[in-house]
C-alpha cells in the first residue's frame, strides 16, 4: 500500500489496512487547519511488526510521525486478539504510538468494573509487557499492564463509552452506536476469550453456492458473542459526509442505535427514512450473523467494506453479500484484500453482478470519501 503525506486542504480519507483477519483502520481529514487522524484497532499483532519485519500498522504511524501528524485519537472496539493485537505491539516501551497518541478510547475491565462498582470481579488487564525497574541496587522484572501505560501518558479518556454518547471533535462529529450497557455488563463476567462458536461464525465457507441459493430460506440469527457485544461501533460525520465503522457489534444494537437517531430536519430514522451513508464497514469481517436486512433497511448506503484476508473462520460469509446485492442496488463491494473476490466468486458471477450494477472492488488503497 502506497501512503503519502497529505496537504493543508479540505479532505476526508479511509484507509483500511491490511490487518490479516482483524481491523486496522484509519481516518484522516482537515480539521481546525491541521490533519486530523483517528485510529480504530491494530489488528494482530504482525500487523505492527513482526520480529524484524515493519507490517502495515507500523508503516502507517511511521508516516504520520514523518509528516509532523499525531494520532488524534485512538479507538480500541474490544479485546479480541485480531483488533487489539497490533496495538499492545505499538504500546510496548519504545514503540510508536507511545509518542503519537493523543487521546484513547478503550472499555478495559478495570474501567468496566468501576462503573459498576463491582469489587468482587477482577479487574482483566491486558498485559503489555514486563520491564526492568531498579529497586535500590537490584533491577527486577515488574508486569506492565496497556492500562498502565495509557495512563501514565495520560492519553486514557478513562469513562466507559457506550451508545448514544456524542462527540465532537476537530470539526467532525463522532456518535457511539454500540456497545449497550447491558453488553459491557455481560462482558465482565465473560472476559475469557472462548473458542469460536458456530453461531458466530463457521470454519467452512459457503462460496460454493450461488448468491441465489444462499437467499433461499434465508432466516437471520444473530451474533451471541459476548466479546463481539462489547464491541465500540460509530457513525463518523464530516462536511456532510457519513461513514459507519461497526467494528464485530451485534446487529440488533447496531439497529436500536440507528433507530435512535434523527435526520437533519429533525424526523426519526427508519425504513422509510433512511439514514445516508457514504461508507459502511461490515461488522465482524462480514458474518452473516452480523449483518441482517433489517439493518440494511435502515440507511441508504452504496459502498460496503469488508475488512480480512479471509483465514479465519470461514469469514465473511458469502450469505451477508447476497443480503446486499438483493437489498442495494448499484452495491459497491469493497475488499482490502482482493485475492479474496476469486475465491468467493466465480468470473461469471462477476460479470453477471455488474450487469446488474454492482460492483466487486478493491480497497486496499486509499479511499477518497466524497
Amino acid at each position: 500500500m502506497q501512503y503519502r503525506i497529505y496537504e493543508q486542504r479540505a479532505m476526508l480519507e479511509l484507509r483500511v489496512l491490511k490487518a490479516k483477519n482483524g481491523d486496522c483502520i484509519l481516518l484522516s481529514w482537515n480539521g481546525d487547519g491541521s490533519v486530523r487522524n483517528i485510529l480504530i484497532d491494530g489488528g494482530k499483532s504482525s500487523v505492527y511488526k513482526s520480529g524484524p519485519l515493519k507490517g502495515e500498522l507500523y508503516k502507517a504511524l511511521k508516516l504520520i510521525e514523518d509528516s509532523g501528524q499525531r494520532i488524534d485519537k485512538l479507538i480500541l472496539t474490544h479485546v479480541d486478539d485480531d483488533h487489539i493485537g497490533g496495538i499492545l505491539s505499538g504500546f510496548k516501551s519504545g514503540e510508536l504510538l507511545n509518542k503519537l497518541c493523543d487521546k484513547v478510547w478503550f472499555n478495559s475491565g478495570r474501567l468496566i468494573k468501576e462503573a459498576f462498582e463491582d469489587s468482587s470481579l477482577p479487574e482483566n488487564e491486558l498485559k503489555l509487557e514486563r520491564i526492568n525497574v531498579k529497586s535500590g541496587k537490584t533491577s527486577i522484572q515488574q508486569g506492565v499492564s496497556l492500562e498502565d501505560r495509557i495512563s501514565e501518558l495520560g492519553i486514557w479518556d478513562s469513562k466507559l463509552i457506550e451508545s448514544g454518547y456524542s462527540y465532537d471533535f476537530y470539526g467532525a462529529k463522532i456518535t457511539v452506536l454500540s456497545p449497550q450497557k447491558e453488553n459491557l455488563a455481560k462482558l465482565l463476567h465473560k472476559w475469557k476469550k472462548e473458542a469460536p462458536k458456530s453461531i458466530t461464525a463457521g470454519k467452512a465457507t459457503d462460496y460454493q453456492w450461488s448468491l441465489e441459493d444462499l437467499a433461499i430460506n434465508d432466516n437471520f440469527v444473530s451474533d451471541k458473542s459476548v466479546h463481539n457485544g462489547s464491541s465500540i461501533a460509530i457513525l463518523f460525520e464530516y462536511d456532510s459526509k457519513r461513514i459507519l465503522l461497526l467494528g464485530d457489534s451485534h446487529d440488533g444494537v447496531i439497529c436500536d442505535g440507528l433507530l435512535n437517531l434523527k435526520d437533519e430536519l429533525g424526523n426519526s430514522i427508519s425504513p422509510d427514512n433512511k439514514l445516508k451513508i457514504d461508507y459502511t464497514k461490515l461488522s465482524h469481517h462480514g458474518s452473516e450473523y452480523n449483518t441482517s436486512m433489517s439493518f440494511l433497511n435502515l440507511i441508504d448506503c452504496k459502498n460496503f467494506i469488508i475488512s480480512t484476508d479471509g483465514s479465519a473462520h470461514g469469514l465473511p460469509n458469502k450469505r451477508t453479500i447476497s443480503r446486499i446485492t438483493r437489498n442495494v442496488s448499484d452495491a459497491n463491494i469493497l475488499f482490502n484484500y482482493p485475492t479474496l473476490i476469486g475465491r468467493i466468486f466465480t468470473k461469471g458471477e462477476v460479470e453477471e453482478l455488474e450487469t446488474l450494477g454492482i460492483s466487486i472492488t478493491s480497497c486496499d488503497e486509499m479511499i477518497d470519501v466524497r
